[in-house]
């Protein structure tokens, strides 16, 4: 028998990012439908399966990294205008913060206020070193050998003298190093929301997760209907 190719990660990780994004709904309609469920053992069970629907798209996300991380800092499976809000490959962390004030910052006591504080502040410096770490990165596509190979007129298509072993080498140290940037960002994006979510009482989880949800939604739909009409 014949092996087949795997399908290549533009194809399997969005027909994997249809099924999350239809049940993410499903969540989403959940996390509504209980906004005013007082049976907190109830709200800590569906915040669970929330989280749990939340892991598996890092995980997967990290799996088709391994094999492109390239396509997932521009992910075609994403709305030109999802995209420009990337950072780093995800939504920045710190937007976890306007979501806290918008749906549940009238609740939080002073206390809630205070960790809250301290959790942004901690959240802004890992991200500033996130930044350094991505224009470190960004630098050394300009550095040999991949400057001298890019600015080629023949764009590095006759590779001589061992030029092509130095290139493999040079691109494999450019996707570890995205990779590497790629999965702190989105263990902090991981970190924040999770940090967050301890000062919240079950039923401001329950609400603060709906916002985030409806939020990216939202902006996915918006998106979509943009690139629709530009395509008409």
């Amino acid at each position: 028998m014949a092996n087949e190719n795997p399908p290549p990660v533009r194809t399997s990780f969005a027909e994997f990012f249809e099924a999350w994004e239809a049940q993410h709904r499903v969540y989403l309609d959940k996390l509504l439908a209980h906004e005013n469920d007082p049976d907190e053992d109830s709200l800590r069970h569906l915040v669970e399966q929330v989280l749990g629907h939340y892991q598996e798209y890092y995980r997967e996300k990290s799996k088709a990294a391994e094999l492109d991380v390239f396509i997932m800092f521009s992910p075609p499976w994403f709305s030109s205008f999802e995209r420009t809000l990337l950072w780093v490959a995800g939504f920045k962390p710190s937007v976890a913060f306007q979501l806290v004030k918008e749906t549940v910052g009238g609740e939080l006591d002073e206390e809630q206020k205070g960790r809250i504080a301290a959790v942004r502040e901690d959240t802004r410096r890992m991200e500033r070193e996130i930044v350094r770490a991505m224009a470190n990165v960004q630098e050394s596509v300009a550095a040999p050998p991949l400057c001298g190979w890019l600015k080629r007129g023949d764009a590095g298509r006759f590779l001589v003298d061992g030029e092509a072993d130095e290139m493999e080498g040079a691109v494999e140290k450019l996707k570890a190093a995205m990779a590497e940037v790629m999965r702190d960002a989105d263990c902090l994006r991981q970190r924040t929301a999770g940090e967050v979510l301890e000062v919240l009482s079950p039923a401001q989880k329950v609400r603060f997760l709906a916002g985030t949800s409806e939020f990216w939604l939202r902006s996915r739909r918006l998106g979509m209907e943009r690139d629709h009409e530009q395509r008409s």
